[in-house]
């Protein structure tokens, strides 16, 4: 009997949110559900985005995952998501939104985001839990 693929935990996980308690539970779920060793926790796009070009300059780790809300102050989950098609990773970063968003425009512009994996509503529940672990299953 076979087993399903067990999903490569993410070393290193960016929580890009500006709400608080939306930001907390999103770490905890990622700690707990996808075993994650580190989250880092951002209240823009613009501080996580200046945070991986640091990254790259020092060729420090860069993020396995990041959970991007869409609707931010200074920097949005789109203007982060335009920014980031401008950088020259190394390696695929897998992007999951996590909005509160029921515009149907957003999941359709998703589509112009190959980096973008999954498209979640908040609050995340069980069902979004395991549809995370199976997408990243697919890695």
């Amino acid at each position: 009997m076979s087993h399903p693929p067990v999903a490569k935990a993410p070393k290193l996980v960016y929580v890009i949110e500006n709400d608080r308690i939306s930001s907390v539970i999103s770490e905890l779920i990622v700690k707990k559900n996808l075993l994650s060793s580190e989250v880092q926790t951002y209240t823009n796009g613009q501080q996580a985005f200046d945070q991986l070009q640091g990254c790259l300059q020092q060729q420090a780790p860069l993020p396995d995952l990041i959970l991007l809300d869409l609707d931010m102050p200074l920097m949005d989950g789109w203007e982060f998501l335009d920014a980031c098609a401008t950088l020259a990773l190394p390696h695929p970063v897998n992007i999951f939104i996590l909005t509160s968003s029921i515009n149907p425009e957003d999941s359709s512009k998703l589509l112009a985001h190959r980096e973008v994996k999954g498209f979640f509503t908040k609050p995340l529940n069980e069902e979004g839990i395991r549809r995370m672990q199976l997408l990243l299953q697919e890695v």
